[in-house]
């Protein structure tokens, strides 16, 4: 066993001669926010011993919430703050009361894209789903330092399930490397219930300034990017470009259509002028569309990187397209998400 830090290598023994506490390197610390909306939040801070460090919400389904390199900020943060989930607004639009931003925003378990009502049983599907405002159960922190490959742990669950309705498990374990920049989100989702459930996943990445600026650049892995819509139209050949925040700026959509893959495909936000780089790493054999959220707004300033098994149409139109995977009873459905920090 080694640990690789700052361009030299360690031993466990090496390390403790130095330090009387391993947590002194890298570390998982359980805290509780305590002002404003998001008073009552459990967090896990997460510090990496590269300078790759961020924040997890424990409250918000295990979603990542600030993320910093170096002390330079990767994720976009909304004004509302990462409010604790008793302040979720299910009706309509309400989801962005409430949406935090940050590194990662899961969307789902039974509906990605905007509100509607769902004809076949009546349910009121709010924008983007509810599992992004639940709080996570059983959760469990491994410090894993003498295997081969040390690695740290956190683990936990959450539970998207209604009476007389669809019932989804989420297991998420975070895991990454002491020294290294790069962590891994291994989400598995099992359906509890008698009856098969829509399963729509979209993982939210949402990066910001100073990692998006006018000097940054969007590499996809895709071969074919599309608008979603006539607003996004005029950007098709600029969507891996930004410009400077821009009051009134209607957001664009396209999506990036990705060819299947045995190995984790990988798309990145590049800031060669800042000498910082984000990739957002996912399994296209469980993900097959990227989604890019373009929004230049004037303090909502962001692109998003969003993998998912399902495009941000909502459960109506996946439906109706074909497009709505549903799980089984019992049946489970496993999903691979990866973030690299780096310098390029």
């Amino acid at each position: 066993m080694s640990i690789n830090l700052w361009g030299q290598k360690y031993t466990r023994r090496e390390l403790e001669s130095y330090m009387g506490d391993l947590r002194q390197v890298a570390d998982i610390r359980l805290a509780t926010l305590d002002d404003g909306a998001e008073r009552g939040v459990r967090v896990a801070e997460v510090r990496t011993g590269s300078g790759f460090d961020f924040t997890v919400l424990l409250d918000r389904a295990m979603d990542i919430g600030t993320a910093t390199y170096n002390g330079i900020p990767l994720a976009w943060q909304s004004g509302t703050g990462a409010v604790h989930p008793s302040r979720y607004e299910p009706g309509g639009r309400g989801w962005l009361r409430t949406f935090h931003g940050g590194l990662l925003a899961l969307c789902g378990l039974t509906h990605v894209g905007p509100d509607m009502v769902d004809p076949e049983n009546g349910e009121v599907l709010g924008l983007h789903g509810r599992v992004n405002t639940i709080p996570a159960q059983d959760i469990a922190i491994e410090r894993d330092w003498d295997a081969e490959r040390p690695t740290l742990r956190l683990r936990g669950s959450v539970d998207e399930k209604v009476l007389f309705g669809y019932k989804l498990h989420l297991e998420r374990t975070l895991e990454f490397t002491p020294g290294e920049t790069t962590v891994w989100i291994r989400d598995t989702v099992r359906n509890t219930g008698g009856q098969p459930a829509p399963l729509m996943v979209l993982y939210h990445c949402n990066l910001g300034w100073p990692l998006v600026s006018p000097d940054s650049e969007m590499i996809s892995p895709s071969k074919n990017v599309q608008p979603r819509d006539a607003v996004a139209e005029p950007g098709i050949g600029s969507w891996h470009k930004f410009h400077a925040p821009t009051p009134g700026y209607q957001e664009q959509v396209f999506f990036h259509r990705v060819e299947p893959s045995d190995q984790p495909v990988t798309a990145s936000m590049v800031n060669r002028a800042l000498g910082i780089a984000l990739d957002v790493m996912f399994d296209t054999r469980t993900m097959p569309y990227l989604t890019e959220w373009k929004q230049m707004g004037y303090g909502d300033y962001t692109v998003g990187i969003e993998p998912g098994n399902a495009l941000p149409e909502g459960r109506v139109p996946a439906r109706q397209s074909g497009r709505l995977t549903m799980l089984a009873p019992d049946d489970t459905a496993r999903f691979t998400l990866g973030f690299h920090a780096y310098r390029p």
